[in-house]
């Protein structure tokens, strides 16, 4: 069996398929169970887990000489723009969701017309001088309730700065920030404008994907995003024996099973949704479902 799966792939291909089974601890003949033998494919489970939200993605992966023409063109630039603008958005939202929840504040920051700045470098200067100043204070707080200074910690932040082309094209800032400090403390830190927002997070059942999709995204506007370096990274892994072919076939045929096999492989989150695609080139379903982890 060993010496006939060697003969099915180059040598280099079945190297890389055998490095992403060995965390499973698949045997070779197990191997079989999940390639998909009409493609040359094999189906990868990814597990993105973001604060409460996990996202489960299920889709083929091939070896590298068996890859389908279609994935082989060449994008052009303004649809590798649009991936890169998707990936983007999704990094952020998962960003988000991992560092951020109820109690902390969506912050929106604006300008009087004095102090409107003349480019993206300086809105940016503004805004990174505005948290160095919350830091001070939030330092000096800890200080004074008996923290040794080395030890003080920094604000968690993400913002997002803004400039609308409609019109007069005004920079405004966005900024979601762990809440530290008191809501006075930090409207009154800002000093280029008296007419700003400050509401606490009140999480939904997508937690706060709602809220970082509305910043992420530009229909029609320009926006940048920077953060804190103190943020938690969202947690991926991925896996090419959490599912079977067949189960994933059966997944995609009849999607009442998803919620069942989700939560069964996940303890401890509860199904939220899912959708099934069907890949036009090759037939193959992709599954994308959302969870939430239970409170205890």
């Amino acid at each position: 069996m060993i010496r006939r799966k060697r003969t099915r792939y180059t040598d280099l291909d079945y190297e890389k398929l055998q490095k992403r089974v060995e965390e499973s601890e698949l045997t070779l003949n197990e191997i079989e169970k999940i390639i998909d033998a009409t493609t040359n494919s094999i189906y990868e489970t990814k597990t993105i887990t973001a604060g409460p939200i996990r996202e489960v993605e299920i889709c083929p992966i091939f070896l590298k000489k068996d890859i389908p023409d279609e994935l082989r063109l060449k994008r052009t630039k303004e649809a590798q723009k649009n991936l890169n603008n998707k990936n983007a958005v999704k990094y952020f939202v998962r960003k988000s969701n991992s560092n951020f929840g109820e109690g902390d504040y969506y912050i929106t920051l604006v300008y009087l017309n004095k102090y409107i700045p003349k480019n993206y470098d300086e809105a940016r200067k503004h805004v990174r001088n505005y948290i160095r100043k919350l830091n001070r204070i939030y330092k000096k707080q800890q200080v004074q309730n008996g923290i040794p200074e080395k030890k003080c910690k920094n604000i968690k932040y993400m913002f997002v700065t803004e400039i609308s082309q409609e019109g007069k094209g005004r920079y405004h800032h966005h900024i979601l920030m762990n809440s530290v400090l008191s809501m006075e403390t930090v409207e009154d830190a800002w000093e280029y404008g008296r007419r700003n927002n400050i509401r606490k997070i009140y999480p939904d059942d997508l937690h706060i994907t709602g809220l970082a999709k509305y910043l992420s995204k530009d229909p029609k506007g320009k926006k940048r995003w920077g953060c804190s370096k103190n943020l938690k990274e969202p947690i991926l892994t991925r896996s090419v024996s959490k599912f079977s072919k067949k189960k994933i076939n059966d997944m995609s045929k009849y999607q009442d099973l998803i919620e069942h096999e989700m939560e069964k492989v996940n303890p401890g989150y509860k199904f939220i949704d899912a959708k099934v695609f069907i890949n036009t080139y090759n037939g193959k379903p992709y599954i994308y479902a959302r969870m939430r982890k239970i409170k205890e």
